[in-house]
């Protein structure tokens, strides 16, 4: 049997522990002490994650910044989130679900809520299969043709052509099925594709370049 994969990033030893107890037949868990090792761990690891849970008192300090390298990542990007908070954390909520966060846990929880939420979130998890990879697809012709689409470089224009194009384009959709690797967009589309995306980013090139926001 596979064994779900959860990355656990906090270093409550009462947590774990529960968690522990509460998964390890079932479930594989990965322990990470904080947001640091959290990004450094999602930055250079491209296995299956099932579900990502988040002691809250471990980012606060870090300007939530592991739950924005988990929702910028192009492989974890649509993992579900889970996130502990203490009873005094809860003014911090608002932007936690900002950044994507799916659901919360309060401390302290009982082991029945606990593993009810889980797998309400384990459940999530496996209806988010798709994942549209055209940000990067578009991304990635802008900086092969930066030098004669006739926009400043500056990150500003750059970032509004991106936008536009992104806007008015069709999605393209990868699986995230478990076992199979996310493709790199640069992969997936057709000289011809690229030659059309190309002719899309060269018209909202010319929006950008005659109203520029930089200024």
């Amino acid at each position: 049997m596979i064994k779900n994969k959860i990355l656990v990033i906090g270093n409550d030893k009462q947590t774990q522990d529960m968690l522990t107890e509460l998964l390890s037949a079932h479930h594989e868990c990965i322990f990470l002490a904080n947001s640091s090792e959290g990004v450094s761990y999602l930055e250079g690891n491209k296995n299956h994650i099932d579900l990502i849970l988040i002691d809250l008192g471990e980012v606060v300090p870090n300007d939530f910044q592991i739950l924005k390298s988990i929702r910028q990542h192009n492989l974890y990007s649509n993992i579900p989130i889970l996130v502990e908070v203490a009873p005094n954390q809860t003014d911090d909520l608002p932007e936690a679900f900002h950044l994507g966060v799916d659901d919360i846990l309060i401390k302290p929880t009982t082991r029945e809520v606990a593993k009810k939420r889980i797998h309400n979130m384990l459940e999530v998890g496996k209806n988010r299969k798709v994942h549209n990879v055209m940000e990067e697809l578009i991304e990635s012709v802008i900086n092969e043709n930066i030098d004669t689409l006739g926009i400043c470089p500056c990150p500003k224009c750059h970032r509004d052509l991106l936008t536009l194009t992104l806007n008015n384009v069709k999605p393209k959709y990868i699986s995230t099925e478990r076992g199979e690797t996310v493709i790199k967009a640069t992969q997936l589309a057709s000289m011809n594709d690229r030659i059309q995306l190309l002719t899309e980013i060269t018209r909202y090139a010319r929006l950008v370049s005659d109203n520029p926001r930089h200024g």
